[in-house]
């Protein structure tokens, strides 16, 4: 399955955003696996394992103002010709996490710390004023970055909290509708041309994995959390005291 299929928001009962974990044969994780795995692109970088994925359930009021949107686009688009391509895509997006949300089955709370952008998002989606807080330089301007080359937004992925061992970042939603292709940065852009609805940046001059920005707040929201990465190598004494448990020799005094 590849990056131009989407997924759709279900309805919601929730009052607060929540995360739930997926099972391995849910439809939803065999397609986020796959499109995370199509997208790992870099050469140099190992492609992790999917260690486990959650569906973050919000508020419905946070989906009605992104389905309201979803079904402007649609509707701008409709008169044209060849105008079936997917309005919304499972794009990735990087970015810090300071608690453990997803480390396990057992974290699905949002921790609410002022310095976790991660659980920021997942609780109140996102927010285009947050841009160039983290990398001062902004591509194509003041917008809300994502990808389908899962190792490129794992490029911004950062855990602050020591006890992290795997990685975590967002498979979001984003209502793409026409894109805009640019080969050549813009940071004075504050939107695409009028008749578009996103900015794509495509691979040859001057970069090297392609990115999509939105510019509304309601054209993109988070949907899952991809949780990944590969097992801490175990030191020599681990290595050995595990022996030593396995065979239940003892210590010599």
């Amino acid at each position: 399955m590849s990056n131009d299929n989407h997924f759709t928001l279900q309805k919601s009962k929730v009052t607060r955003s929540e995360v739930v974990v997926l099972p391995r044969n849910h439809p939803s994780f065999q397609t986020v696996e796959k499109t995370f795995e199509d997208g790992w692109m870099h050469p140099n970088k190992r492609k992790p394992p999917i260690r486990a994925i959650f569906e973050i359930r919000l508020p419905q009021e946070m989906l009605d103002a992104f389905d309201q949107y979803k079904m402007r686009v649609a509707s701008s688009l409709a008169p044209q010709k060849h105008s079936n391509r997917p309005v919304e895509k499972i794009l990735f997006h990087g970015t810090n996490r300071s608690c453990l949300l997803g480390e396990n089955k057992d974290r699905t709370r949002p921790c609410g710390l002022s310095e976790c952008p991660l659980c920021a998002i997942v609780g109140s989606s996102f927010d285009i004023s947050k841009c160039g807080r983290k990398t001062k330089f902004c591509r194509f301007g003041m917008g809300i970055y994502s990808t389908s080359c899962s190792s490129k937004a794992d490029d911004y992925v950062m855990n602050g909290a020591t006890k992290a061992i795997y990685r975590v970042m967002l498979a979001s939603s984003v209502i793409v509708g026409k894109p805009y292709r640019r080969l050549k940065n813009g940071t004075h852009l504050t939107g695409p041309p009028p008749g578009y609805h996103s900015i794509v940046g495509e691979p040859g001059v001057d970069l090297n994995f392609p990115e999509t920005v939105v510019y509304n707040n309601d054209a993109i929201r988070p949907a899952f959390l991809v949780v990944y990465g590969f097992p801490p190598e175990r030191s020599a004494v681990q290595v050995w005291y595990s022996a030593l448990k396995l065979f239940k020799t003892p210590l010599a005094s």
